[in-house]
């Protein structure tokens, strides 16, 4: 008689949701120095008006 792990679809359930958060950062932390510089020309032309 085998005994199995019912972690088994959990766990790979997790390395998925990992994956996916690291894509995620990984998008967000190439779009941010657009942002900011879109962000700096926004408060350098509200501080000429």
């Amino acid at each position: 008689m085998e005994i199995r792990s019912t972690n088994d679809g959990a766990s790979a359930m997790i390395v998925v949701m990992f994956r996916y958060a690291f894509h995620l950062a990984a998008s967000a932390a190439a779009d941010a120095p657009k942002a900011a510089v879109f962000f700096f020309l926004a408060a350098v032309d509200g501080a000429r008006s």
